[in-house]
Parts: structure tokens; sequence; C-alpha cells
């Protein structure tokens, strides 16, 4: 009996096999979902949506200049916390910005290779907002900034090492528009 349903429901089989296989190569698009558990917030908050789908992420992507005259900001491990001398390179960018008044930014949040991917991609998203927020607060306007989330995708340094992770938890500035 079994034998025969196998028979005739062979071609339905292959046809799911197929569809399976197309699914498991689906493209590298980032999706933003909330984070698990892994890597919990250190506040036990958890992830709002707002956190992981914001609303003024645009995609510049690689059409963006990298801003030489802007300095990247690092962060801590498992944090969006803006240090001291992070502080210092964002005072430094905001007076950048407001001397050169027609430059528009895009703030690309990275992590490193730890963690999950949703996890990273809402890690980075709050650095580069942290990032944003206290350009806000220095007088840059924030029509002028957009964010957006690599994760870890993007790391600057390819290493698997404490030295390599630090290099690879930052906010990064692309000049995106005159």
């Amino acid at each position: 009996m079994l034998k025969k349903i196998a028979v005739r429901y062979r071609g339905f089989f292959w046809a799911m096999a197929f569809v399976v296989a197309l699914s498991a190569c689906s493209s590298s698009e980032e999706v933003r979902t909330e984070g698990d558990d892994a890597f919990a917030d250190p506040d036990g908050g958890g992830l709002a949506a707002a956190d992981t789908l914001p609303s003024d992420t645009q995609g510049a992507g690689d059409l963006g200049l990298p801003a030489s005259e802007l300095q990247m900001v690092f962060f801590p491990f498992d944090s969006a916390v803006i240090s001291p001398e992070a502080i210092a390179a964002l005072k430094d960018n905001a007076k950048y910005l407001k001397e050169n008044p027609a430059v528009k930014v895009q703030i690309e949040g990275h992590c490193d290779e730890r963690g999950t991917v949703e996890y990273n991609l809402a890690l980075g998203e709050r650095r580069a907002k942290a990032s944003r927020d206290r350009l806000k607060k220095l007088g840059v306007p924030q029509s002028r900034m957009s964010t957006i989330s690599y994760g870890k995708e993007r790391p600057l340094d390819p290493g698997h090492d404490e030295s390599a992770w630090s290099k690879n938890r930052r906010s990064a500035f692309v000049v995106v528009g005159p």
C-alpha cells in the first residue's frame, strides 16, 4: 500500500524538494526581526519593534561615499552606550557637519561577529541611533541624518579575536548627499 502511494505521489515529492532547495538559496537581504535571548538586553527590557524596524532608515548602501572627515565611533561589547572617547569624536563630527550644512550623512551601525544575525542587526541599529541622537543634541538637524544597521555583515577587521571585534563594534558615517 505504501509503495503505491509513494509511486503515485513521486512527482509531488520531487516538486516539493525543488521548492525547498530554492528557498534555501534565498537572497542575502537583511531581515530585521526581534532578537532572540542568546545575548539578552542587559536592561532586561527586550527589543521593541521601533528599535528593529526604524522608520528613518534609508538604504544608501554602497551609493554613499566614505566620510574621511568624520570619525567612527566605537562601542563596548553588547552595548550602544556612548563612551567619553566616542563623545569627543561625535563633537568633532558635529563641528564638521555644522560647518558644512549641505552635507547629509547615513550613520551605519556595525557589530562584531558574535551573536545572531537578528540580534546584531538590532544592536547595530541602536548604535547608529545613539550616534544620531548625540549629533542631534550637538545641533545637527535630524533631517540631514539617516541610520542603517549592517549588524555583523560588514566587518572592518575580519579577524576572530578581541582586537578585531573591538574595531567592528562601531558607527560609521557615509556622505549620501550634498
